[in-house]
């Protein structure tokens, strides 16, 4: 049997395909979507981010992708002190994201996402909540929750310019304050609910008996006017009465209602009806 031997040439091209297939698969990375790459060489961090998608780079060049989505931050109970001296206690949710240009700089002096959270971030938001509820009272943090989430957005995104982070919006919830305190709160507002409903029905009073005097005095009015007319009326009458011959018509009217019946028993010397008609 012949002997089957392999050429060196191709052993070599084998072997040279299969170095610049490593080099190729070394040289290639993906950046996964919502990141940006960051590119180390030698230790040294290149400016410019890679962008979303395959490239091909310096096999020795090393890349950390850098987190740039939305994300979300929440610190619960955080403590703060109000300007009355009162302790409150709050949840607070941070939405937040890195402005992407900027990533290879924030992990070259800050380190990555997950870092900049635990070490820079959540510290910021503890500091900037106490800092914000001192300035008010602790029932103006209740009845004020818009403007003290305005303050509290502010203030950190102040903080965190240096980070190129950029603040969607913080959502500041759930205010708690000590059993005392609250307490106190609670019978505020049952006194202040008391109070309203004490002067609602002084006020229902007032109207019901101004709408009896109105009432009144238009019946009263009524009633005066019904007087004028009746006393108008008699006049009236008396005036044609005496017109028509006074006591003589009076007479007339009497006779001619009468049916001409005398009566069964009249008492001694009084007179007939009509006994001098035609006098």
């Amino acid at each position: 049997m012949a002997d089957t031997k392999i050429p060196f040439k191709s052993i070599g091209g084998v072997a040279g395909a299969l170095v610049v297939a490593i080099g190729v698969f070394m040289s290639a990375h993906s950046v996964p979507a919502g990141s940006r790459g960051v590119v180390k060489l030698f230790g040294d961090v290149e400016a410019q981010p890679l962008p979303e998608g395959l490239h091909f780079l310096n096999p020795f060049a090393k890349v950390v992708d850098f987190n740039v989505r939305f994300q979300s931050l929440t610190a619960k109970n955080a403590e703060g002190g109000t300007v009355d001296m009162q302790r409150v206690y709050e949840d607070l949710t941070l939405n937040y994201s890195y402005d992407p240009q900027y990533a290879p700089y924030v992990y070259n002096n800050f380190g990555d996402d997950e870092s900049i959270e635990n070490n820079f971030i959540f510290p910021a938001m503890v500091e900037t909540f106490k800092a914000v509820t001192s300035h008010y009272t602790a029932e103006e943090l209740v009845t004020k929750r818009s403007a003290v989430s305005q303050e509290v957005r502010d203030t950190l995104q102040a903080k965190l310019t240096k980070y190129h982070i950029i603040v969607s919006d913080i959502n500041v919830t759930n205010f708690h304050f000590d059993d005392a305190f609250t307490h106190a709160v609670e019978q505020k507002v049952i006194a202040g609910q008391t109070r309203l409903t004490a002067e609602q029905n002084l006020e229902t009073a007032k109207v019901n008996a101004q709408q009896k005097v109105v009432q009144a005095e238009a019946d009263a009015q009524v009633t005066v006017a019904n007087a004028e007319a009746q006393a108008k009326a008699i006049t009236l009458q008396a005036q044609a009465i005496q017109a028509q011959g006074g006591a003589q018509y009076v007479q007339l009217k009497a006779i001619e209602k009468w049916k001409g019946e005398v009566p069964t028993y009249m008492a001694g010397g009084a007179p007939i009806p009509f006994v001098n008609v035609g006098k």
